[in-house]
């Protein structure tokens, strides 16, 4: 979506969002329309990084990406804005999104170094020297299993972390990805300004000064923050580096979320005609900037079916737990009484669909549907008699269940009899684990309405399916032209955080509405149902019981399975193979790299 010239003479909006394969811009007006979206992509438009799906991968689990790619991206970015003539000098505030757990090491110069940019030239030919470390960790990194191992340890195991931090230990997490940092290059590590993760650092490049504060909402997702205190947790900073320097290097959380916490950089007034007084607000980790898009109130949920599903459950209360992971609400402000929200992911989402549509239904959707709508309950009485879990992966919801298991109510069966049932089975089972899952986090209710995204969320059997299961409303996010909705075909995360940055401005301007009420004061896009609960949806509410008794049994079943294979148990290796950074700068001749290897 671009378009030539922005017409009006209106304030503006930019939300930026650095995923990991691409950065992204959506220009939005001050009814909160989208106007128009640029984005650069790393693989196409930055070859000479060599990245694929915008990342590299060393030799250990490592993935990562060049820490100069998104600049060069930026300086692209704002490039194709110039091109498409957007009026840049109307916009009045920016914010920022990034690929959560992802993080940024600068280096001691930073500040001094970006002060002195030179409008007469590009961002990527000034900066290399900012930072300490060449590469950003990648949240697809699996590298840092022993670095987790001792933070659990050191809260006191995966309940307890979940309950300080809002998730248990994770590889990707950045408190781990610090630590492995601060074990193997404690030379780089000092030599280690600041850190930032990646919302943090699209936000220090927009104000070209000092280092921006890392986003509240963002910091929940590095097994560092005390949600219920709202600080730094010293205990998890002492593990990661003993010597007690984290704390200063990561600086203090911005907690107030509207917040202007800086002005544009002077070298984007003079390179491209930004207006000096437009202001910059905290940056967030991408799944949070989803949850702005949406504007979730307390007890409604998303769910995002791609590759893997990701459910997202809005709540006013905090109720960790080691599955899940609990973050505060990203558009708190000032006095405001704690919110969140709690992010489900599961592995095996339309990966498992996919399979069995494959594998049962010639590869048709069409097919796979008929089999559903033939088959899913309709009425009052109707029953649900056929589950089936299908962990092709090992998967995160539960914690590594591996394995196809099919039952018949109780009994324990190969396959279907009717071969109808492998399309109802599970999408019925994958539909309840959410509804159960979500259930638990709020103490036991039901959502009230759920926004469906992803690529599966145009299948309609599928939202029918998750409607009755859920036992809500079924939405999608529209945009209203002429009176009529429209489903909206924007980047969330980019528009949800220029959604932020237009309500930041407009506190500046005296509005004293929490978020979500200048939202549907201001905003022309909002929702509209596309599946309700059925007569047949009791059907799904009676199986609950039935759910969890077999996932129960599945999953202890797959972990014994798993427990009984011998494994490697690790060591010490030689490896010709790249560390991270030296894939960055490979080496000469046949020089050899020691490293751990670790089961």
């Amino acid at each position: 979506m671009t378009t030539d010239s922005i017409p009006g003479s209106g304030p503006l909006f930019l939300g930026l969002d650095s995923s990991t394969q691409a950065l992204k811009a959506s220009l939005l007006d001050e009814s909160l329309r989208v106007l128009s979206e640029l984005t650069v992509r790393f693989d196409d438009d930055l070859p000479h990084f060599g990245t694929r799906g915008g990342v590299l991968t060393g030799d250990k689990g490592e993935v990562f990406s060049p820490v100069m790619q998104p600049i060069e991206a930026l300086d692209m970015l704002l490039d194709r804005m110039k091109d498409a003539a957007w009026p840049v000098g109307r916009i009045r505030a920016i914010s920022a999104a990034g690929q959560q757990h992802a993080s940024v090491y600068w280096s001691r110069d930073a500040s001094s170094i970006m002060s002195n940019a030179d409008p007469g030239t590009d961002l990527a030919s000034q900066l290399e020297s900012a930072f300490s470390r060449e590469i950003i960790p990648n949240w697809q990194d699996s590298s840092t299993v022993p670095e987790c191992s001792a933070i659990t340890v050191a809260a006191g195991g995966p309940d307890s972390l979940a309950q300080i931090t809002g998730s248990s230990a994770h590889t990707r997490f950045t408190g781990a990805q610090i630590m492995k940092f601060v074990r193997r290059e404690p030379m780089a590590y000092a030599e280690t300004g600041r850190i930032s993760l990646v919302s943090s650092y699209i936000t220090t490049l927009l104000c070209l000064s000092d280092v921006k504060p890392i986003d509240e909402s963002d910091a929940c997702g590095m097994n560092l923050y005390d949600i219920k205190e709202r600080k730094w947790s010293k205990k998890l900073l002492d593990v990661v580096d003993p010597s007690g320097q984290l704390e200063g290097k990561l600086g203090a959380v911005e907690k107030d979320s509207g917040a202007v916490i800086g002005t544009i950089g002077r070298w984007f007034v003079d390179r491209y005609g930004f207006d000096s007084e437009c202001v910059v607000l905290p940056g967030t980790g991408d799944n949070p900037a989803t949850f702005l898009s949406l504007n979730l109130g307390a007890g409604e949920g998303m769910v995002s079916l791609g590759t893997s599903d990701v459910v997202l459950v809005s709540t006013e209360s905090y109720n960790p737990h080691p599955e899940f992971h609990a973050f505060l609400d990203p558009a708190l402000g000032p006095g405001e009484q704690p919110r969140y929200f709690n992010m489900l992911v599961y592995k095996n989402g339309s990966l498992a669909r996919e399979h069995v549509r494959n594998e049962y239904f010639s590869s048709s959707w069409d097919k796979f549907n008929a089999a559903v709508e033939r088959l899913r309950p309709r009425q009052a009485g109707d029953k649900i008699s056929k589950t089936a879990f299908w962990w092709l992966l090992p998967d995160i919801i539960p914690a590594g269940a591996k394995g196809v298991y099919k039952y018949d109510l109780t009994t324990r069966v190969e396959k279907f009899e009717d071969v109808d049932d492998e399309a109802l089975a599970i999408l019925s089972t994958q539909m309840t684990g959410y509804s159960v899952r979500s259930g638990d986090i709020l103490s036991g209710g039901r959502l009230t309405k759920v926004f469906a995204t992803g690529g599966a969320a145009k299948n309609p059997s599928i939202l029918a399916v998750m409607a009755d299961a859920l036992g809500c409303d079924v939405a999608k996010s529209v945009s209203f032209e002429n009176g009529s909705p429209k489903d909206a075909d924007w980047n969330a995360c980019s528009v949800g955080v220029a959604t932020k940055a237009a309500w930041g401005y407009a506190r500046t301007q005296g509005c004293t509405l929490r978020f979500d009420a200048f939202v549907k004061k201001a905003g022309t896009s909002g929702s509209h149902t596309v599946a309700a609960p059925g007569p047949g949806s009791q059907a799904y509410a009676d199986s609950m019981p039935r759910w969890k008794q077999l996932e129960k049994e599945s999953l202890d079943d797959s972990l014994a399975k798993q427990k009984a294979k011998p494994h490697y148990a690790g060591g010490v290796s030689i490896s010709r193979q790249q560390s991270p950074e030296a894939a960055l700068h490979p080496p000469r001749g046949n020089d050899i790299v020691l490293e751990e290897a670790h089961a």
